[in-house]
């Protein structure tokens, strides 16, 4: 379903890949003045292949090909940031890489130049002309529930997404056509294969309830041969908003889709956590001293803080960190009244701690976890055991999230700010099951990229 969505993204990607070597050409021009011959071509070309992949990957990681914000001043600032970085990682490759003694700076700085002045162009094309007006899958919602309404709105708010909501067929009469003013609503489930002829629909989303309903199930049966997809609302919802949705919340569900080990996935993720964590070693010996300096000098108290922290399976272990908050506990905690979860803006932080959260530098002592077999590189965040105690009594399946490994960073970071409430805590596992049950080696790059935009941007919380 997500397949529209993906051929969006090749074509921007692959348009700013021919974009480059588009202007590569004519920046070799352009520096000798004369059309370039293949000899003077060659001698450049393989290095600015690699050079090309790599400003593919920078506008991947700063967001230039999500669909949904290819648009407004904060992308026009993404853009140039991803520019000016481009420059300077390929400058540092040009005097790293051997390179036959060539170094085109002047080649260089014209194709930067050039590049990115046609591929935003590029962007403001796709995003008037494709993206939001073409390649669209034509929907029809069949039931109404909570879902339906939320996945809706959904559409309606990002046409980029690839979906158009066409209709609904409420056989329940649950709500009138004036409450859904951007498609048809009707009552009557016979006429189904008419509108789906009538609104060239290729997809039809079932409310879950109405999956055992024999009427639905009956006109559903004479679209068998029909040229159409059929899901129900959880999956649809899933596929939308990278969450699970709560109302499938049921042992059975968590049976089904929740037990299967993915053994060479596993093995996987244990060579890139410890690589990660001989990184995040390295990087911790080189800055310790001047993070020490900085969090003493800024505050009392010591320079690391430990925490119990619910690890996998439901074990409890101790969460290394630099210190970030103020000491406002005999404990050397900042709690004065029990476990409580930091909030935006939290007067606790430091100066200091504000800027190692930003960076995430405050978690760079957790590489000890790391090598302990405690955390992983990527999965749901760990959380005091406090509050999960609390949070299990109002949601009976949040253990769930302890099936696997917990994370140094995860689908829910890269997709949540703080969750100081019960609302944003629901929201927390349904990411996090929506993990745990598509976690595969692309998600788990996906989202590693994804954070390295967090990092860079100074997000981290």
């Amino acid at each position: 379903m997500r397949l529209i969505y993906r051929i969006k993204q090749a074509m921007l990607a692959t348009g700013d890949w021919v974009i480059f070597y588009i202007t590569f050409w004519l920046s070799l021009s352009i520096r000798n003045w004369q059309i370039p011959n293949w000899q003077i071509i060659e001698k450049n070309l393989d290095l600015f292949s690699i050079l090309f992949i790599v400003w593919l990957l920078i506008n991947y990681i700063n967001g230039l090909y999500d669909l949904l914000k290819i648009k407004g001043q904060l992308f026009r600032r993404h853009f140039i940031e991803s520019a000016i970085m481009s420059l300077i990682i390929s400058v540092l490759i040009i005097y790293t890489l051997p390179t036959r003694g060539i170094v085109p700076k002047t080649i260089l700085l014209l194709n930067i130049l050039l590049g990115y002045s046609l591929s935003y162009l590029w962007k403001i094309i796709f995003n008037k002309y494709i993206n939001t007006k073409t390649l669209k899958t034509n929907v029809i919602f069949i039931g109404l529930d909570n879902e339906t309404l939320e996945i809706t709105k959904i559409i309606q708010r990002y046409p980029e997404k690839g979906y158009l909501t066409k209709a609904l067929i409420d056989p329940e009469k649950h709500t009138g056509s004036d409450e859904f003013p951007f498609f048809d609503v009707y009552h009557d489930l016979s006429i189904l294969k008419t509108k789906i002829d009538d609104y060239k629909a290729s997809l039809l989303v079932i409310a879950n309830h109405l999956k055992t309903d024999t009427e639905t199930l009956k006109e559903l049966y004479r679209l068998l041969f029909y040229n159409i997809k059929i899901v129900d609302t959880s999956s649809f919802y899933e596929e939308i908003t990278g969450r699970i949705p709560p109302s499938v919340f049921s042992e059975g569900w968590f049976l089904e889709h929740l037990q299967t080990r993915q053994i060479i996935h596993e093995k996987i993720k244990t060579f890139y956590d410890y690589m990660a964590g001989f990184v995040m070693g390295i990087c911790f010996a080189i800055l310790f001293p001047f993070i020490a300096l900085a969090i003493k000098t800024n505050s009392k108290g010591s320079i690391f803080f430990t925490q119990a922290r619910v690890g996998k399976n439901g074990k409890i272990f101790t969460l290394y960190k630099f210190r970030s908050m103020y000491v406002l506990a005999d404990d050397g905690s900042a709690e004065i009244s029990g476990a409580e979860f930091a909030q935006k803006d939290d007067k606790r932080i430091t100066f200091i701690g504000n800027f190692l959260r930003k960076t995430r530098l405050d978690e760079l002592p957790q590489f000890i976890n790391v090598f302990k077999g405690e955390i992983s590189l990527i999965g749901p965040r760990p959380e005091r055991p406090e509050i999960v105690e609390q949070l299990k009594k109002i949601m009976p399946y949040y253990d769930l999230r302890h099936t696997v490994k917990p994370g140094l960073t995860g689908w829910a970071v890269i997709h949540q700010h703080y969750t100081d409430n019960l609302e944003s805590s629901l929201q927390k596992l349904q990411y996090d099951l929506y993990y745990i049950k598509n976690r595969s080696l692309l998600l788990d790059i996906s989202i590693l990229l994804k954070t390295v935009n967090v990092v860079i941007r100074m997000m981290g919380q």
